[in-house]
């Protein structure tokens, strides 16, 4: 049996209430474990990260962080390559219900004013152009995942044509989770410089 010991830092972070953060406290479980190889003098070390606010936690691990610590690592990488880190497949958008009604209204707008597409050659009377309004209502707002579009495709088929899923992929608003990471990670980032546990970029010069 061979047992070590690892050098941790735990950081609570208060007073998160106001802009830009509006967060509960944070607490940062950091862990240096050392040196994972060394050539030539050059040293590559290891570590690993949890962070925890209201019940979440996330974590993340990197084996090849040159000679820094993961604080000093932590402090100086961008905040989207570290939520990719910490919450794989967390994407800045998602699918919105009201994006796609939105898009789906435009289609319908600009047939009904002559401003058609390809797929939609001829201008829609009123009544054609009510049908779809109703429809789109009726069926499109109450999607809420976006692979629940196909259920709707002759819908979408006939408003995009026959590849409207390109159009359904761009019916995204910004995704409320992943904003709630990106203030966690700043202020983890912020909250580590003023410990001295990492030291803020020198600006580039102007």
């Amino acid at each position: 049996m061979k047992t070590e010991t690892t050098q941790i830092t735990k950081l609570l972070i208060t007073d998160l209430m106001d802009e830009p953060h509006k967060l509960d406290q944070v607490t940062v479980i950091v862990e240096d474990l050392g040196v994972r190889a060394e050539v030539e003098q050059h040293k590559t070390r290891q570590g690993k990260i949890i962070l925890e606010c209201y019940g979440s936690s996330w974590s993340a691990y990197w084996g090849s962080m040159g000679d820094r610590t993961v604080s000093q690592f932590f402090a100086d990488a961008g905040d989207d390559y570290l939520i990719g880190c910490l919450a794989p497949g967390l994407n800045p958008s998602r699918f919105s219900g009201d994006a796609l009604v939105n898009m789906a209204t435009r289609v319908v707008l600009d047939c009904r004013r002559g401003r058609t597409a390809d797929h939609h050659p001829f201008s829609l009377d009123k009544e054609d152009a009510r049908r779809l309004f109703d429809r789109i209502v009726d069926e499109l707002r109450s999607i809420e995942r976006d692979d629940h579009c196909w259920n709707h495709s002759d819908l979408l088929s006939e408003l995009f044509g026959d590849e409207w899923w390109y159009n359904a992929g761009e019916a995204t608003e910004p995704n409320p989770n992943y904003q709630y990471l990106q203030r966690i990670v700043l202020a983890v980032q912020i909250g580590l410089r003023q410990a001295g546990l990492a030291k803020a970029k020198t600006p580039a010069p102007i």
